[in-house]
């Protein structure tokens, strides 16, 4: 696992700017950062329409009293597309902005699901202590102090 990520990490960013690279040759450096630029003010404004729509609808799901699961994966798949436009470079963004589109997310999710029914197992284990565990003491407390009105500040402020 350590190795893919780090693979990930090493390899997503030289491919990035391995593309702002070839535009920048292609055309002129200023094109290159316009680009950039655009697809952050872009990417901002659909995070935070696709942000509200999706917190609304959670919140009207809440009020119904219903789960809305699909709704929070959407909204964490919201947050990762935010997190990709953040960083720079086109391939991230690319990929952030898709995501932001729900057409898109959809199918994401749909994947998503698949790859972890798959390759994600869970197990529920019930927890039992010994019944004569030394570790554990049950206990109770008791007050032996009679409770008197005058030594309770409220009541002597009543009186």
């Amino acid at each position: 696992m350590f190795a893919r990520l780090l693979l990930l990490f090493i390899l997503v960013p030289l491919a990035d700017l391995l593309v702002l690279y070839g535009i920048t040759q292609m055309t002129h450096w200023t094109t290159t950062v316009a680009v950039v630029i655009a697809s952050g003010i872009v990417g901002a404004w659909l995070a935070q329409k696709q942000w509200r729509s999706v917190t609304t609808r959670i919140r009207d799901q809440l009020v119904q009293n219903n789960i809305p699961s699909g709704l929070l994966t959407d909204g964490g798949m919201i947050l990762f597309a935010a997190g990709l436009l953040i960083t720079p470079g086109l391939i991230t963004d690319l990929l952030g902005l898709s995501l932001l589109i729900p057409k898109l997310r959809e199918i994401y999710k749909k994947h998503a699901i698949h790859w972890l029914k798959i390759n994600l197992k869970v197990q529920v284990q019930k927890m039992q202590r010994p019944a004569e565990d030394p570790d554990v003491v049950d206990g109770e407390v008791v007050s032996t102090s009679q409770h008197q009105p005058q030594d309770d500040p409220v009541q002597a402020i009543k009186h």
